[in-house]
Order: structure tokens, then C-alpha cells, then sequence
């Protein structure tokens, strides 16, 4: 063979080895883009108080490869709004949903949210209270991540000052109030929300359960702890004890922790906020009291759902287990004062000191009632509580005006669900 010929060989096969080495780089590079393409995404719609932190949410995706993007929403009426307008076009808002007690009814009747009996494990439910108010008609619906009584914080340093001793009727609370303002100590005592929730609140406390077994109103009824409620609640704003704010925003939480209110709207939890020097003027002087008269309350907790259009449930699920684990559930808070749904957490915080206000605490969760959140129309009528209650804080309607037509328009709903 001439030097011509093996020069042409060992250039060809020089080539050949060069196109061998470009393929197997193309073909290892083609991998991992399919392989980062391919990592698995989940859609989780929250409002901020349940989301965790970005480095919680990091160490999810380190410990299963699952990317977690979260769409924060507002408020809840705001992510309801969201998840049916998805729902009546039978797709689905995101694969994880938020579900606050408030929209459990309308998610579950919808469609929205699909039945958790054959995905959630017993072992992980044992764990955590407050599945029964998440099941409807035998079906699991959410699975909880907080529990949360809704109670009144005080600013116990302005009580101190006055000598004046916790009041336990609201007779004695509305004159203690209105002695705080005459006195010129704040000029509003009271933030409370012109919302459905302030009602609930005094209502409740005076003894009104506000619907019988049946869901028909007992609110209505005369001298009743409903309509009682409804004029102290006039008496409130009328008088100046509640700033008139607090009629277009509602939002009764940043008027007491800027130290311009005596007695917040609160829930189970909020100390850790109301107490925290970064984020609360009344620091550390904030205090729960047992609510007057006969003391009742209510609940407002939340749980995660798993959208009923998910391709994703068994990834959804693995994410709700993670959420109830220690880590999130002592971040939540926390962050935000939200009492750990999981039994074992809670009780951990609370041999470690950290749950504030525990005594009176387990006094109030002798006196709770249920709302009837998983009726299908009871979102309606909360919606028309606010606006009923706005009205009568502006003095556009009485009292009596405003339970008789709140009752009316529960027997309407009704009708026309049945």
C-alpha cells in the first residue's frame, strides 16, 4: 500500500472515530434534556398563610425530584372563585388546593375536589385532628394541615392600667370599651370586621347555635343571641369603638398588632404573632380570653385537596403527607400562627412551652359549635351576611331588618338547592 493510501486510511478513520464521539455526546446530551424535561411539576394554589417556605419547598423537590410551583391567591374567596371557574371548564386549577372550611361545601358539590377514602392512609389520618370536619356523607374531602378556633386576643397592659379586671359578659366588655375611649386610652378599642365572622362571634358566645339540625335560621327569633349580636355589633361602629375602616376593610388583624386596638378578632395561634416584637406593636402584652356569656365558638381550619382533574394524584398525595410532616407544620407556625394539625407536633410545642395562652385555650375548646360549612348554598349566605352587615354598620338598615332578611334568604337558598 503506497504512503498515499494509508494517509487516506488513518484519515478516515480518524473521522469515523470523531463522528463516533459527536454521536455518543449527542445522544448523552439528548438524555439529560429528556431527563429535565421530564421532572415531575406539581401546581399548588394557596393563600399566604399556607404557603411554606422556598427552602421547605427545595428540600421537597431534593428528597423526590418533584418541582413544586406555587400560585399564591389572595383570600379564599378569591381561590374559590379560581378553582370553579376551572372546574366548569373540567380542568384543573392546580393539582393541590388549599381548601379553608368555607369552601369544603362548594369544592366538594362542585366536582372540584376528588374523594380521598382510597388514597389517604389511616396511619397518616390517626396522626391528625380534625378529619371528621373535612368528610361529608362518609367521604374524605381534605386532609387537615391546621386546626383553628376563632377567639379574642387583649392587649393586657391597657387592662393593667385601668385595673380593670377581663370581662366576662359583653355587657361588662362593651362598657369597658366604651370607658377606653372616653378616657382617650384608644380611640377605637374594638377591631372587629364588618363581616359575617364578627357576628358568628358575639352569636355564638351569647348562646345562639344560628341554625337548629335541620339548617333552618334560630337567629331570627325574638331576643335571640343572633339578633342581640346584630345590635351589639351596631352599637360598636354607632358609638366609634370601631374604627369605620374596618366597614370597606374588613381585615381586623394590622389595627391591633400597630397597638391601635384593646380587643382583636383572633384565632387559635395568633399569639405567636400578636407576641412577636417584628411583627407587633402590643408585644409582649397580648393575652386570649375566654369569649363572654356562654362562651361558644366556632372553627376555621383548613386542609389540602387533591383536584378531582389531576393526572398527578399519587404525586399530590406525597406532597400532602410531606406538608403534615414536623418541618412544615412547626414553619406554618411559626410564621404565621397556624396550630399544627398534626396530634404529635402539637404536642411537642406545647412540652416545649411555645404554645402561649394554653390554659385558656383549653377552656375555650370546651365551647365549640359547628358552622354548616358543607352545605352547598352556605357560601351564598355568608356572602350575603357581609354585605347585610356592611349595610347595617353604614346605618342603612336596622338590626331586626338585617336578621329577618338573612333568614328569609337562607329558606330561599334552600328552596332552590333542594
Amino acid at each position: 500500500m503506497d504512503k498515499k493510501s494509508v494517509l487516506r486510511k488513518k484519515k478516515f478513520g480518524l473521522g469515523l472515530r470523531l463522528s463516533l464521539l459527536l454521536i455518543i455526546a449527542v445522544v448523552v446530551c439528548s438524555s439529560f434534556v429528556t431527563s429535565v424535561m421530564a421532572k415531575e411539576r406539581l401546581i399548588y394554589m394557596a393563600p399566604p398563610w399556607g404557603v411554606p417556605s422556598k427552602g421547605l419547598l427545595k428540600e421537597f423537590e431534593a428528597q423526590t425530584g418533584i418541582e413544586v410551583e406555587v400560585t399564591t391567591i389572595g383570600s379564599d374567596k378569591a381561590l374559590r372563585d379560581k378553582v370553579m371557574t376551572a372546574t366548569a371548564g373540567g380542568i384543573s386549577a392546580a393539582d393541590v388546593i388549599f381548601t379553608g372550611i368555607t369552601n369544603l361545601g362548594v369544592f366538594a358539590s362542585g366536582g372540584s375536589i376528588a374523594k380521598l377514602n382510597e388514597i389517604a392512609s389511616p396511619d397518616l389520618l390517626k396522626g391528625l385532628a380534625g378529619v371528621k370536619q373535612f368528610t361529608i356523607n362518609g367521604n374524605l374531602y381534605g386532609i387537615p394541615i391546621y386546626q383553628q378556633m376563632v377567639m379574642i386576643d387583649y392587649d393586657s397592659s391597657v387592662l393593667k392600667k385601668m385595673g380593670a379586671p377581663v370581662p366576662k359578659t359583653w355587657k361588662e366588655f362593651h362598657q369597658l370599651c366604651r370607658e377606653i375611649k372616653e378616657r382617650g386610652i384608644k380611640k377605637y378599642p374594638i377591631t372587629f370586621g364588618a363581616r359575617a365572622w364578627s357576628w358568628y362571634l358575639i352569636a355564638l358566645s351569647m348562646g345562639d347555635p344560628l341554625f337548629d339540625e335541620n339548617l333552618n335560621p334560630t337567629f331570627d327569633k325574638p331576643d335571640s343571641g343572633g339578633l342581640r349580636a346584630m345590635r351589639l355589633l351596631r352599637d360598636f361602629f354607632k358609638e366609634g369603638l370601631i374604627s369605620p375602616e374596618r366597614i370597606t376593610n374588613v381585615n381586623p388583624h394590622p389595627a391591633f398588632w400597630a397597638g391601635k386596638a384593646v380587643f382583636h378578632q383572633a384565632w387559635q395561634g395568633s399569639l405567636a404573632i400578636s407576641n412577636n416584637p417584628k411583627k407587633s406593636k402590643v408585644a409582649p402584652y397580648a393575652k386570649y380570653m375566654l369569649l363572654p356569656d356562654a362562651h361558644f365558638t366556632w372553627g376555621l381550619p383548613a386542609a389540602l385537596s387533591i383536584s378531582r382533574f389531576s393526572r398527578k394524584k399519587a404525586e399530590a398525595y406525597n406532597f400532602i403527607v410531606w406538608f403534615t410532616g414536623e418541618k412544615v407544620q412547626r414553619y406554618l407556625y411559626d410564621a404565621y400562627g397556624m396550630y399544627p394539625a398534626n396530634k404529635k407536633v402539637f404536642a411537642e410545642l406545647g412540652k416545649e412551652g411555645k404554645i402561649e395562652g394554653y390554659d385558656v385555650m383549653a377552656e375555650q375548646a370546651k365551647f365549640v359549635r359547628s358552622i354548616p360549612y358543607q352545605a352547598p348554598w352556605y357560601t351564598e349566605f355568608e356572602n350575603e351576611t357581609n354585605n347585610t352587615i356592611k349595610k347595617m354598620a353604614r346605618g342603612e338598615i336596622s338590626p331586626e331588618e338585617a336578621v329577618k332578611h338573612l333568614a328569609d334568604f337562607v329558606y330561599d337558598l334552600k328552596k332552590e338547592y333542594e
